[in-house]
């Protein structure tokens, strides 16, 4: 069984809102450093934001594990036209030490062959992890489009 060490600057017995607090400044540098990696189309930069562990389940696809399945999946998109990203937190809550979940709402920019774009409204759930370096990554992640 895999077993995570989250960093312990903030315990269990600190009071909720401050680790709601660390959680959400974590996770929104998370994004913002997401948002610029793809914008920049460097799925290697994004890939080193989820775990080396890392599960996600995209849209319409199997379970990948890892950081390596997860650069080849942003890959992939850039390939097909990927080219901005925005992304939205309804809700961050703290579970505990170095641990929380994100519930968000993202919109993928995708550049068609015409060369008009289309927009790809979506929502997600993420549980992240703040590793022993400080940075929070994405361990679970799951999103899909929303249908319009």
């Amino acid at each position: 069984m895999e077993t995570h060490e989250p960093v312990n600057n903030q315990s269990d017995a600190a009071p909720s809102a401050d680790r709601d607090k660390f959680a959400k400044e974590g996770i929104g540098k998370f994004n913002e450093t997401v948002t610029a990696a793809f914008r920049n189309q460097d799925a290697a930069a994004m890939a080193s934001l989820w775990t080396e562990n890392t599960r996600v389940l995209p849209p319409g696809q199997e379970m990948m594990t890892g950081r390596a399945a997860i650069q080849a999946y942003w890959q992939s998109g850039f390939d097909q036209g990927a080219y901005d990203l925005v992304l939205e937190s309804r809700e961050i809550k703290s579970l505990g030490d170095g641990v929380a979940y994100e519930i968000g709402r993202n919109i993928v920019r995708v550049r068609t062959a015409d060369g008009s774009s289309i927009d790809v409204p979506g929502k997600s759930l993420c549980i992240f992890r703040c590793e022993g370096d400080g940075v929070w990554r994405a361990d679970v992640d799951i999103f899909n489009s929303i249908k319009g």
